[in-house]
């Protein structure tokens, strides 16, 4: 069993990585990618030709006898809720790390960059039910805590309740917030409860995949195990049949998935365990930006 010493080592070098990759590559595109929770007023002053008539303050023209307009600023700190997939088979991996550590590392990072633009992180974890919720807060023991609980939460179910964890975070959450939910996304199926999350906050999808999961190797007969279930059974991996009709189903599965955070107007991102996670995030901001 890993012990406290060898947690708060990894705790610290995610942290360190992410603190570096969020000052040197993201807080200004993360900015720049989403809103704030609203507008608040900030003066009156004269039209000036170009400005918008929209925004003529009619009361205070009638007043002054010349056009006045209201300027508005945007509130800029926001709270972003990190939810994290923490059933079983969000433990696999066949390359370095596991789909939960990968997916780790990244809201570790997005937390980071969230921090150093002035924004609160909050956590849920959740399996077959909401294993953990940490609150939105500022600072840096409080990401850390984020990143151990990420890294080292225990769950006590195996399964995987998406709709559920989506469900949670909309009675709990009322302000409007940015939602990062980390998944591999097996089983998502239907996008009603992500539609109603989606109807008052920032929502963005991160699946996490393994390169198995998706493209199976040709290693003959293998005994293979459902981790959340915990059956097993044998299968031939040489059979190019199979293997093809494993990929297609994989590819289908994608393609509904997109379909669904498309419907719900979400951001869907698809992601990798063995590839490069950086390029990937920096064109999500990049697209988001250029939509606002």
């Amino acid at each position: 069993m890993i012990n406290e010493k060898e947690i708060f080592k990894k705790v610290l070098k995610i942290e360190i990585y992410a603190r570096f990759l969020a000052q040197q590559l993201f807080t200004g595109k993360y900015a720049s990618s989403f809103k704030g929770k609203g507008i608040e007023f900030s003066e009156v002053r004269p039209y000036t030709p170009g400005d918008d008539v929209r925004s003529i303050d009619w009361n205070i023209t009638a007043r002054m006898n010349y056009p006045y307009i209201k300027e508005f600023t945007e509130e800029r700190q926001l709270s972003v809720l990190f939810m994290l997939d923490i059933g079983a088979s969000m433990h696999f991996g066949t390359s370095d790390k596991s789909k939960r550590e990968f997916a780790s590392e990244i809201a570790s990072l997005l937390a980071w960059t969230s921090a150093r633009n002035g924004d609160k992180a909050g956590l849920i974890l959740f399996s077959g039910a909401i294993e953990k919720y940490i609150p939105p807060r500022k600072g840096r023991f409080h990401i850390m805590r984020i990143i151990r609980e990420m890294l080292y939460a225990e769950p006590n179910g195996r399964g995987s309740d998406i709709h559920g964890a989506l469900e949670f975070a909309s009675r709990v959450f009322r302000k409007r917030s940015i939602i990062f939910v980390f998944s591999d996304f097996f089983g998502f199926d239907t996008a009603r409860k992500l539609r109603i999350l989606a109807s008052r906050h920032d929502v963005v999808g991160v699946r996490v995949r393994d390169k198995s999961e998706e493209t199976l190797p040709n290693c003959g007969i293998v005994r293979i195990k459902d981790s959340e279930s915990a059956r097993s059974s044998y299968a031939d991996f040489s059979s190019p049949s199979s293997r093809k009709i494993f990929s297609e189903k994989a590819r289908a599965e994608g393609l509904l998935l997109s379909s669904l955070f498309n419907s719900a107007g979400c951001d869907l991102l698809k992601l990798d365990t063995e590839k490069d996670y950086i390029s990937p995030l920096l064109n999500l901001f990049r697209t988001r930006s250029r939509r606002r």
